[in-house]
């Protein structure tokens, strides 16, 4: 399964959701404003046109009341002379469809040719078309005409059944309609424009926010994980501060309280380990030398020799002797007779490995275990002791000596009282050849 960073996700999803509202939010604006745009520019043209066709009719039929009972040719020299707004122009014709006057305009749009006069003779039929459902007194507003849209006004005159036709561009009609139109899709655009500017800066705003929120979430969690990585290492681990959201300043607040009860539960223990081992280091060792004692050396020895059978490994014993200690308690004091015994020991943990043990046997007496060591290294052993003896004792206004009794692990050996056994009796053949050597 693939692992994501928690700040990941949050980060992730609080800019993909505020992202997305934006951008619902800006594409409602903008697909509202068009949609008003449009509903404006339509329900305008609309308007125009009908205030349009309203304006041509009352106009025509003004002109039409003030013929009288003129000739036809005076009508149509008064309806010729007629100006019509938005550079309307005229077309006059009877119920035959016979041209009785045309704006030149007009002639050139409808393509009239001269030998052909009456407008039902044209040679395109939708232009015939539309000039018979006129004839017939049917409302017709548009015509198109060579792909371009023109108003058709038109009204009868009964006074001498003729048909006045005006004609008007669309284009003039609408042109400041579509002037706006066009200002209006320009601002559009530059709204569209800013739109997506704005989008943009607000994209890093938010992705700014974002990393603040995921940051303002993320770092107290972050910190708890630094804490319970060194957890029992660290002493100086420091409260958590509050961020601000309750869930994780209540995470804080729990986890503060148990690194308090933890940090009390571990002086306790520590203290209670500390007296345990206070107490078995008494049990178990000299109190004057440091040194263990003969109840530690048993215990431990009971348990090595197990080893030692079993996997035939090598175990030597020194048994060291202080030479003449009486006379040295006698001489100088039972004090310096102390400082002697301490010192002795000092000298042979000096010599030795830290795998060796150093035992307190007797009053003067200690033996020294020598585990994974045959005799011939426990000797050198023992003479490395009288080398650093004979240094100590240079420098010092008293000297002692000692002799030193050796033994090892022999196959039938149940204790150690058996190997102790046979350097006591080393022992005591050193002490018979003079003192002061190993045997």
């Amino acid at each position: 399964m693939k692992k994501i960073t928690l700040e990941r996700v949050l980060y992730k999803n609080y800019l993909r959701t505020s992202l997305i509202s934006i951008f619902l939010i800006e594409l409602f604006l903008v697909c509202f404003y068009f949609l008003i745009n449009k509903n404006m520019i339509d329900k305008s043209t609309n308007f125009l046109l009908n205030d349009v066709e309203n304006s041509i009719s009352l106009i025509v039929e003004n002109h039409s009341q003030t013929i009288g009972e003129e000739s036809s040719d005076y009508s149509i020299s008064h309806f010729s002379k007629m100006k019509l707004p938005y550079n309307g122009k005229i077309l006059i014709i009877d119920n035959s469809g016979k041209i009785l006057f045309v704006d030149e305009e007009i002639n050139n749009v409808l393509n009239l040719q001269e030998n052909k006069i009456n407008i039902l003779n044209h040679q395109d039929l939708k232009i015939v078309n539309y000039f018979k459902e006129i004839i017939k007194e049917k409302n017709l507003n548009k015509i198109v005409i060579n792909k371009k849209n023109y108003l058709l006004f038109s009204i009868k005159v009964v006074k001498n059944s003729t048909y006045v036709v005006a004609f008007i561009s669309e284009d003039n009609i609408l042109e400041g309609i579509q002037n706006l139109g066009k200002y209006y899709e320009k601002l559009a655009y530059i709204m569209v424009f800013a739109v997506l500017i704005f989008y943009m800066l607000f994209f890093f705003y938010i992705s700014f926010k974002a990393k603040e929120f995921v940051d303002r979430i993320n770092q107290p969690l972050l910190k708890i994980i630094e804490f319970t990585k060194n957890l029992g290492m660290k002493k100086d681990i420091k409260n958590l501060e509050s961020c601000g959201v309750f869930e994780i300043d209540r995470l804080s607040c729990n986890f503060n309280n148990m690194i308090i009860e933890l940090d009390r539960r571990t002086n306790k223990l520590v203290l209670e380990e500390t007296k345990r081992i206070y107490q078995e280091r008494l049990a178990n060792t000299d109190p004057l030398t440091g040194a263990y004692n003969r109840r530690y050396l048993n215990e431990f020895s009971f348990e090595y020799l197990k080893i030692v059978k079993r996997e035939n490994k090598d175990l030597s014993l020194l048994l060291l002797d202080l030479d003449d200690f009486k006379i040295i308690n006698d001489t100088f004091g039972h004090e310096i007779g102390d400082i002697v015994i301490k010192e002795l020991v000092k000298i042979a943990k000096l010599s030795i490995r830290e795998s060796d043990l150093v035992v307190r046997f007797g009053g003067d007496e200690f033996i020294i275990l020598l585990p994974n060591t045959n005799i011939s290294n426990a000797r050198l052993v023992a003479n490395k002791i009288f080398d650093n003896i004979d240094e100590y004792n240079k420098t010092k206004e008293f000297s002692f000596s000692i002799s030193i009794g050796t033994s090892y692990y022999q196959a039938g050996d149940n204790s150690i009282d058996d190997l102790i056994s046979r350097a006591d009796q080393s022992l005591y053949e050193a002490k018979r050849a003079g003192k002061s050597c190993v045997i």
